[in-house]
């Protein structure tokens, strides 16, 4: 138990009447930082049904309202290219009014009490933003040994063609790939004739942009008026969707302008690649994104960045 002042806090498994709370707890929960978003999905729990096994908890207060939750979900991993069965953390959200407290080490030592370590997954990991220092800080209070693992999310507009500077990307030690060939999943991803695979991330959530730094989109005042010189860049209100590329290989890296096309023609606006820092696969496309935003892979074992790590599409 929790406590804060009088209120108690108790931790139950995930129920459908907690379905609108959670959604308006993500809500308030902050998107971006130059470009703050709103985020919008079909249900609460569309992401963690893409896994074969998950578990979502709620915490309540005075145990009828949601102030927080987390879910897991078993997933595999493969390092040096053996397949692992993993434990995979998300979605823990706290609500503003609750911090401090230390509701999110609670949910997240429920997760791992509850569900990886009953199912014996291991290693146990999330994403997270690398300057996302109140995650950072949660899980090193949450766990005995974290390591951290570097990457990148490479944003890609599908509005600018991608340049693809060289199509020798194959010797690359970071790989995203869809490990699971599960039937229920078939209306999530396409793959193009080249092997190019195609994970809908819109399709699980979308993101509404609620405001836009100047600066980000290059504004310049003309009399009172701001005219934005980064056509690239989301306007307010726009409604964001995205794909995120796996499967990338030497033979397909090429085909990335005609798909990006197609995805514009579609409606989808970003491509999203990941990537280690200067890898093959980002010396080939960084000239084209609009972004390149660093996160960690933070995980109960430590991973050799020398050495060959694939992680599945669904966990980014």
């Amino acid at each position: 138990m929790v406590t804060k002042k009088k209120d108690t806090f108790q931790i139950v498994p995930f129920s459908p009447a907690y379905e609108r709370d959670l959604l308006e707890l993500e809500r308030m929960t902050a998107q971006g930082f130059l470009i703050k978003m709103e985020m919008s999905r079909p249900h609460f729990l569309s992401r963690a049904e893409t896994f074969e096994k998950h578990a979502a908890y709620v915490v309540l207060q005075e145990g009828t309202k949601p102030v927080a939750c987390g879910i897991g979900a078993e997933v595999p991993l493969c390092l040096e290219g053996n397949l692992h069965r993993a434990g995979f953390g998300f979605d823990v959200l706290v609500n503003p009014a609750f911090r401090n407290l230390g509701i999110g080490k609670t949910i997240t030592q429920h997760v791992t009490n509850q569900f990886f370590n009953p199912q014996k997954l291991a290693p146990q990991f999330t994403t997270t933003k690398i300057n996302n220092l109140p995650t950072l800080q949660l899980l090193s209070r949450s766990y005995r040994n974290t390591h951290l693992y570097e990457f990148l999310y490479l944003s890609f507009p599908t509005a600018k063609t991608i340049r693809v500077d060289s199509n020798n990307i194959d010797d690359t030690r970071f790989k995203v790939d869809l490990l699971s060939s599960h039937d229920k999943l078939t209306d999530y991803y396409e793959t193009t004739e080249s092997g190019l695979g195609l994970w809908k991330t819109h399709k699980f959530y979308q993101l509404r942009v609620k405001s836009v730094n100047p600066v980000l989109s290059g504004g310049m005042l003309l009399g009172s008026r701001l005219i934005r010189i980064n056509k690239y860049v989301p306007v307010v209100g726009s409604i964001l969707k995205t794909v995120t590329v796996f499967n990338l290989t030497s033979s397909n890296v090429n085909t990335l302008p005609e798909v990006s096309l197609q995805l514009y023609k579609e409606g989808i606006n970003y491509i999203q690649i990941c990537c280690q820092p200067s890898d093959p696969v980002y010396r080939a496309l960084h000239k084209s994104a609009i972004n390149a935003f660093s996160y960690y892979l933070v995980s109960t074992q430590e991973f050799d960045a020398h050495k060959r790590i694939t992680v599945d599409v669904r966990c980014l």
